[in-house]
Protein backbone atom coordinates (compact mmCIF):
# COMPACT_ATOMS: atom_id res chain seq x y z
CA UNK A 1 0.00 0.00 0.00
CA UNK A 2 0.66 3.51 -0.52
CA UNK A 3 3.09 5.37 2.14
CA UNK A 4 0.90 9.00 1.02
CA UNK A 5 -2.44 8.95 2.16
CA UNK A 6 -4.37 12.27 1.82
CA UNK A 7 -7.09 13.86 3.01
CA UNK A 8 -10.54 12.17 1.63
CA UNK A 9 -9.16 8.77 1.38
CA UNK A 10 -9.72 6.05 3.89
CA UNK A 11 -7.55 3.20 3.66
CA UNK A 12 -9.89 0.21 4.59
CA UNK A 13 -9.20 -3.72 4.95
CA UNK A 14 -7.10 -6.03 2.50
CA UNK A 15 -6.68 -2.87 0.30
CA UNK A 16 -9.83 -1.49 -0.13
CA UNK A 17 -9.98 2.28 -0.45
CA UNK A 18 -12.72 4.84 0.47
CA UNK A 19 -13.50 8.41 -0.39
CA UNK A 20 -15.44 10.26 2.36
CA UNK A 21 -14.19 13.83 1.10
CA UNK A 22 -11.36 15.92 1.89
CA UNK A 23 -13.78 17.72 4.68
CA UNK A 24 -15.02 14.74 5.57
CA UNK A 25 -18.34 15.77 3.40
CA UNK A 26 -19.90 12.14 2.21
CA UNK A 27 -18.99 10.37 5.52
CA UNK A 28 -21.21 13.75 7.10
CA UNK A 29 -24.04 12.47 5.19
CA UNK A 30 -24.33 8.94 7.38
CA UNK A 31 -25.38 11.47 10.63
CA UNK A 32 -29.35 11.64 11.99
CA UNK A 33 -29.10 15.07 12.41
CA UNK A 34 -31.28 17.94 11.52
CA UNK A 35 -29.64 19.37 8.50
CA UNK A 36 -29.75 15.67 6.97
CA UNK A 37 -33.70 15.06 7.55
CA UNK A 38 -34.62 18.47 5.96
CA UNK A 39 -32.18 17.38 2.88
CA UNK A 40 -34.05 14.29 2.76
CA UNK A 41 -37.68 15.93 3.12
CA UNK A 42 -36.34 18.34 0.47
CA UNK A 43 -35.38 15.61 -1.56
CA UNK A 44 -38.87 13.87 -1.19
CA UNK A 45 -40.74 16.70 -2.03
CA UNK A 46 -38.43 17.15 -5.10
CA UNK A 47 -39.09 13.71 -6.48
CA UNK A 48 -43.26 14.17 -5.81
CA UNK A 49 -43.44 16.96 -7.88
CA UNK A 50 -40.96 15.74 -10.65
CA UNK A 51 -43.04 12.70 -11.32
CA UNK A 52 -46.26 14.94 -10.97
CA UNK A 53 -44.56 17.21 -13.87
CA UNK A 54 -43.60 14.02 -15.72
CA UNK A 55 -47.39 12.62 -15.71
CA UNK A 56 -48.25 15.47 -17.26
CA UNK A 57 -46.20 15.35 -20.28
CA UNK A 58 -47.39 11.82 -20.66
CA UNK A 59 -44.07 10.37 -19.14
CA UNK A 60 -43.24 7.89 -16.22
CA UNK A 61 -40.73 9.58 -14.11
CA UNK A 62 -38.23 7.28 -11.84
CA UNK A 63 -35.72 7.93 -9.15
CA UNK A 64 -32.29 6.07 -9.16
CA UNK A 65 -30.08 6.69 -6.47
CA UNK A 66 -26.91 4.70 -6.94
CA UNK A 67 -25.47 3.63 -3.40
CA UNK A 68 -21.98 4.38 -2.48
CA UNK A 69 -19.26 2.58 -1.93
CA UNK A 70 -19.59 3.20 1.92
CA UNK A 71 -23.06 2.14 2.24
CA UNK A 72 -22.44 -1.57 0.24
CA UNK A 73 -19.03 -2.41 1.61
CA UNK A 74 -18.91 -0.84 5.30
CA UNK A 75 -17.71 -4.29 6.93
CA UNK A 76 -14.34 -3.25 4.87
CA UNK A 77 -13.47 -0.18 6.61
CA UNK A 78 -10.70 -0.35 9.04
CA UNK A 79 -12.39 1.86 11.42
CA UNK A 80 -16.19 3.24 12.15
CA UNK A 81 -16.06 5.87 9.64
CA UNK A 82 -20.10 6.03 9.00
CA UNK A 83 -22.88 3.69 10.45
CA UNK A 84 -24.43 2.02 6.90
CA UNK A 85 -28.05 1.93 9.03
CA UNK A 86 -28.13 5.87 7.87
CA UNK A 87 -27.21 5.34 4.57
CA UNK A 88 -29.04 8.64 3.32
CA UNK A 89 -30.02 6.38 0.12
CA UNK A 90 -32.33 4.08 1.98
CA UNK A 91 -33.17 6.34 4.50
CA UNK A 92 -34.88 8.41 1.50
CA UNK A 93 -36.07 5.02 0.23
CA UNK A 94 -38.17 4.47 2.83
CA UNK A 95 -39.08 8.29 2.71
CA UNK A 96 -40.06 8.12 -0.99
CA UNK A 97 -42.25 4.95 -0.68
CA UNK A 98 -44.39 6.49 1.69
CA UNK A 99 -44.91 9.29 -0.21
CA UNK A 100 -47.32 9.75 -3.04
CA UNK A 101 -44.64 9.33 -5.53
CA UNK A 102 -43.62 5.42 -3.99
CA UNK A 103 -43.91 4.41 -8.25
CA UNK A 104 -41.14 6.83 -9.03
CA UNK A 105 -38.53 4.83 -6.31
CA UNK A 106 -36.02 1.90 -7.97
CA UNK A 107 -34.27 0.37 -5.27
CA UNK A 108 -30.76 -0.13 -5.54
CA UNK A 109 -29.30 -1.18 -2.20
CA UNK A 110 -31.13 -4.79 -2.36
CA UNK A 111 -30.09 -5.68 -5.45
CA UNK A 112 -26.06 -4.97 -4.84
CA UNK A 113 -26.80 -6.28 -1.17
CA UNK A 114 -27.43 -9.45 -2.86
CA UNK A 115 -25.06 -9.52 -5.69
CA UNK A 116 -22.05 -8.45 -3.19
CA UNK A 117 -22.58 -12.26 -1.56
CA UNK A 118 -21.39 -13.78 -4.42
CA UNK A 119 -18.94 -10.79 -6.24
CA UNK A 120 -17.34 -7.51 -5.74
CA UNK A 121 -19.51 -5.49 -6.83
CA UNK A 122 -17.03 -2.23 -6.55
CA UNK A 123 -13.72 -2.35 -7.03
CA UNK A 124 -11.43 -1.95 -4.71
CA UNK A 125 -9.43 1.31 -5.55
CA UNK A 126 -12.44 3.15 -7.19
CA UNK A 127 -15.64 4.66 -6.45
CA UNK A 128 -17.64 3.48 -9.22
CA UNK A 129 -18.91 -0.02 -9.58
CA UNK A 130 -17.93 -3.08 -11.46
CA UNK A 131 -19.41 -4.70 -14.39
CA UNK A 132 -21.23 -7.05 -12.39
CA UNK A 133 -22.43 -4.35 -10.28
CA UNK A 134 -23.40 -2.04 -12.89
CA UNK A 135 -25.35 -5.34 -14.42
CA UNK A 136 -27.56 -5.43 -10.94
CA UNK A 137 -27.86 -2.03 -10.83
CA UNK A 138 -29.24 -2.74 -14.59
CA UNK A 139 -31.49 -5.34 -13.72
CA UNK A 140 -32.87 -3.68 -11.12
CA UNK A 141 -33.78 -0.55 -13.01
CA UNK A 142 -35.23 -2.90 -16.55
CA UNK A 143 -37.39 -4.32 -13.90
CA UNK A 144 -38.92 -1.41 -12.56
CA UNK A 145 -39.21 -0.45 -16.44
CA UNK A 146 -41.36 -3.53 -17.23
CA UNK A 147 -38.81 -5.21 -19.19
CA UNK A 148 -35.72 -8.24 -19.10
CA UNK A 149 -32.56 -7.46 -19.68
CA UNK A 150 -30.85 -7.40 -23.19
CA UNK A 151 -29.35 -10.70 -23.61
CA UNK A 152 -26.13 -9.25 -25.32
CA UNK A 153 -25.42 -7.30 -22.34
CA UNK A 154 -26.30 -10.33 -19.75
CA UNK A 155 -24.00 -12.27 -21.63
CA UNK A 156 -21.01 -10.28 -21.60
CA UNK A 157 -17.48 -12.36 -21.66
CA UNK A 158 -15.08 -11.73 -19.06
CA UNK A 159 -11.75 -10.80 -20.73
CA UNK A 160 -8.05 -11.21 -19.06
CA UNK A 161 -7.88 -9.48 -16.08
CA UNK A 162 -5.29 -6.00 -16.25
CA UNK A 163 -3.84 -3.41 -14.23
CA UNK A 164 -5.84 -0.26 -13.60
CA UNK A 165 -5.08 2.76 -11.98
CA UNK A 166 -8.66 4.12 -11.01
CA UNK A 167 -9.98 7.17 -8.98
CA UNK A 168 -9.27 6.56 -5.61
CA UNK A 169 -5.88 4.68 -6.04
CA UNK A 170 -4.29 7.72 -8.44
CA UNK A 171 -4.89 9.96 -5.19
CA UNK A 172 -2.48 7.97 -3.40
CA UNK A 173 1.36 8.30 -3.06
CA UNK A 174 2.79 6.08 -5.19
CA UNK A 175 -0.52 5.57 -7.10
CA UNK A 176 -2.04 1.70 -6.17
CA UNK A 177 -3.00 -0.11 -9.33
CA UNK A 178 -5.48 -3.07 -9.39
CA UNK A 179 -5.68 -6.07 -11.22
CA UNK A 180 -9.04 -6.27 -12.50
CA UNK A 181 -11.29 -8.52 -14.94
CA UNK A 182 -12.71 -6.36 -17.83
CA UNK A 183 -16.15 -7.23 -19.34
CA UNK A 184 -17.09 -7.06 -22.89
CA UNK A 185 -20.73 -7.23 -24.52
CA UNK A 186 -21.80 -6.55 -28.04
CA UNK A 187 -22.63 -2.83 -28.67
CA UNK A 188 -25.52 -2.66 -31.02
CA UNK A 189 -26.67 1.09 -30.20
CA UNK A 190 -25.70 3.79 -32.94
CA UNK A 191 -24.94 7.56 -31.26
CA UNK A 192 -26.74 9.87 -33.92
CA UNK A 193 -26.20 13.70 -31.68
CA UNK A 194 -24.34 14.87 -29.67
CA UNK A 195 -24.59 18.67 -28.43
CA UNK A 196 -21.45 21.11 -28.58
CA UNK A 197 -19.52 19.82 -24.86
CA UNK A 198 -19.43 16.09 -26.27
CA UNK A 199 -17.99 17.32 -29.93
CA UNK A 200 -15.77 19.83 -27.80
CA UNK A 201 -13.88 17.03 -25.62
CA UNK A 202 -13.97 14.47 -27.79
CA UNK A 203 -11.82 17.39 -30.58
CA UNK A 204 -9.79 18.32 -27.98
CA UNK A 205 -9.76 15.24 -26.14
CA UNK A 206 -10.58 15.99 -22.81
CA UNK A 207 -12.15 12.57 -21.32
CA UNK A 208 -10.91 12.08 -17.95
CA UNK A 209 -10.34 15.79 -17.52
CA UNK A 210 -12.93 17.04 -14.68
CA UNK A 211 -15.16 20.23 -15.81
CA UNK A 212 -16.03 19.02 -18.85
CA UNK A 213 -18.97 16.35 -18.19
CA UNK A 214 -21.48 18.15 -16.34
CA UNK A 215 -24.06 19.40 -19.21
CA UNK A 216 -23.22 16.33 -21.99
CA UNK A 217 -25.88 15.62 -23.76
CA UNK A 218 -25.64 12.27 -26.09
CA UNK A 219 -28.61 10.45 -28.33
CA UNK A 220 -28.63 6.62 -28.83
CA UNK A 221 -30.69 4.93 -31.71
CA UNK A 222 -30.83 1.23 -31.64
CA UNK A 223 -32.45 -0.54 -34.34
CA UNK A 224 -31.93 -4.33 -33.45
CA UNK A 225 -35.30 -6.57 -33.70
CA UNK A 226 -37.82 -6.70 -30.57
CA UNK A 227 -36.25 -3.53 -28.43
CA UNK A 228 -38.35 -1.96 -26.34
CA UNK A 229 -40.06 0.88 -28.18
CA UNK A 230 -40.12 3.23 -25.26
CA UNK A 231 -37.70 6.60 -25.74
CA UNK A 232 -36.25 7.69 -22.60
CA UNK A 233 -34.11 10.69 -21.42
CA UNK A 234 -31.60 9.35 -18.70
CA UNK A 235 -30.17 12.40 -16.61
CA UNK A 236 -27.30 11.33 -14.53
CA UNK A 237 -23.72 11.49 -13.72
CA UNK A 238 -20.60 9.20 -14.05
CA UNK A 239 -22.77 6.29 -13.29
CA UNK A 240 -24.84 7.00 -16.45
CA UNK A 241 -22.31 8.72 -18.80
CA UNK A 242 -21.60 7.29 -22.35
CA UNK A 243 -18.56 4.96 -21.62
CA UNK A 244 -17.52 2.36 -19.10
CA UNK A 245 -19.97 0.34 -16.74
CA UNK A 246 -22.65 2.72 -16.99
CA UNK A 247 -26.69 3.20 -17.18
CA UNK A 248 -25.80 4.77 -20.77
CA UNK A 249 -24.27 1.98 -22.48
CA UNK A 250 -27.17 -0.58 -20.96
CA UNK A 251 -30.14 1.26 -21.59
CA UNK A 252 -28.76 1.96 -24.81
CA UNK A 253 -29.16 -1.87 -25.62
CA UNK A 254 -32.53 -2.25 -24.06
CA UNK A 255 -34.36 1.03 -25.99
CA UNK A 256 -34.79 1.86 -29.05
CA UNK A 257 -34.37 5.56 -28.25
CA UNK A 258 -31.88 6.66 -25.55
CA UNK A 259 -31.11 10.10 -24.39
CA UNK A 260 -28.01 11.15 -21.94
CA UNK A 261 -28.06 13.75 -20.05
CA UNK A 262 -25.05 14.56 -17.64
CA UNK A 263 -26.45 16.56 -14.96
CA UNK A 264 -28.54 16.65 -11.28
CA UNK A 265 -31.12 18.96 -12.39
CA UNK A 266 -34.19 17.85 -15.13
CA UNK A 267 -34.30 20.36 -18.23
CA UNK A 268 -37.87 20.28 -17.93
CA UNK A 269 -37.88 22.34 -21.79
CA UNK A 270 -35.81 19.22 -23.25
CA UNK A 271 -38.33 16.87 -21.93
CA UNK A 272 -41.42 18.60 -23.30
CA UNK A 273 -39.41 18.97 -26.68
CA UNK A 274 -38.72 15.27 -26.97
CA UNK A 275 -41.98 13.89 -25.43
CA UNK A 276 -40.32 10.76 -23.80
CA UNK A 277 -42.08 8.00 -22.33
CA UNK A 278 -40.00 7.54 -19.39
CA UNK A 279 -37.60 10.26 -17.56
CA UNK A 280 -35.22 8.41 -15.26
CA UNK A 281 -33.20 10.70 -12.95
CA UNK A 282 -29.71 8.93 -11.36
CA UNK A 283 -27.63 10.49 -9.43
CA UNK A 284 -25.04 8.35 -6.75
CA UNK A 285 -25.58 8.77 -3.37
CA UNK A 286 -22.79 11.16 -2.24
CA UNK A 287 -24.39 13.85 -4.07
CA UNK A 288 -27.78 13.67 -2.16
CA UNK A 289 -25.69 16.60 -0.55
CA UNK A 290 -27.16 19.04 -3.02
CA UNK A 291 -30.82 19.39 -3.99
CA UNK A 292 -31.30 20.55 -7.36
CA UNK A 293 -33.30 23.21 -8.65
CA UNK A 294 -33.95 21.68 -11.86
CA UNK A 295 -33.84 25.75 -13.55
CA UNK A 296 -31.41 24.20 -16.16
CA UNK A 297 -31.07 24.52 -20.21
CA UNK A 298 -28.68 21.37 -20.91
CA UNK A 299 -27.59 22.88 -24.27
CA UNK A 300 -27.22 26.44 -23.31
CA UNK A 301 -25.14 25.44 -20.40
CA UNK A 302 -23.19 23.33 -23.11
CA UNK A 303 -22.64 26.38 -25.29
CA UNK A 304 -21.40 28.37 -22.12
CA UNK A 305 -18.98 26.13 -21.51
CA UNK A 306 -17.62 25.44 -24.39
CA UNK A 307 -17.13 29.59 -25.08
CA UNK A 308 -15.19 29.43 -21.52
CA UNK A 309 -12.94 26.66 -22.52
CA UNK A 310 -12.22 28.40 -25.78
CA UNK A 311 -11.61 31.68 -23.83
CA UNK A 312 -9.13 30.26 -21.82
CA UNK A 313 -7.18 29.02 -24.20
CA UNK A 314 -8.34 25.23 -24.61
Amino acid sequence: MASGVPPGVHVGRDGWLFWVGRSGETAALYAESWRMRWTLWRWTRLIERRARRAAALGARYLEVVVPDKLSIEADRLSSAVIDPCLAPGRRLGERVGKSRAADAWVDLFGPLDRARAGTDVFFKTDTHWTFLGCLAGYAALCKACGLAPAANVAAAIAREPQDYLFDTGRKLVPPVKERATPYEFAFTAKRVDANALVRFREQRDLDGKGGFYVGSRSVYLNEAPGLDPRRVVLFGDSFSLEFGYTFATTLAESFRELHVIWSANVDWRYVEVVRPDLVVHEIAERFLRRVPHDRFSVDRFAEGRVRRAKRAGL
